[in-house]
């Protein structure tokens, strides 16, 4: 009996790790001592015995609640890394727009084609030069 209620109260504890903050431990592990109690002077086991059972209860719900924690955290840390690759940009669309007419005439190039930026600067400087 000792052993299906640690292994009940480590799952429990689990279970109340992905969905609950840490105050819930305290009216929880009330409950758990007082129903092992009941059920340890209801089989009529020894003083000591009982004490093991619900030492151990307690401490299998606190570990399994900190298992729990760990969990959640790994799963919302998993979705926050496939959100933020969803999110993330790809190169060319990360690309500052482009602020002349050469580069808007350069970009749509073949890759072989283009001239570095400092080139057609200069060129589109000469070919839309307006004569005074």
């Amino acid at each position: 009996m000792a052993i299906s209620l640690v292994v009940i109260s480590f799952v429990a504890g689990i279970a109340l790790g992905q969905w609950f903050k840490v105050l819930i431990l305290v009216p929880v592990m009330s409950l758990a001592l007082g129903g092992t109690i009941a059920a340890g002077i209801a089989r009529a086991d020894d003083v000591w015995s009982i004490a093991f059972v619900a030492i151990a209860v307690v401490t299998g719900l606190q570990i399994g609640y900190l298992v729990g924690i760990w969990l959640r955290s790994f799963i919302v840390g998993a979705r926050f890394a496939r959100a933020s690759r969803r999110l993330t940009p790809t190169l060319e669309a990360a690309r500052s727009p482009p602020t002349d007419d050469a580069e808007l005439f350069a970009r749509e190039l073949p890759r072989d084609d283009r001239i570095s930026r400092l080139k057609w600067s200069r060129l589109s400087e000469q070919i839309f030069r307006i004569d005074k």
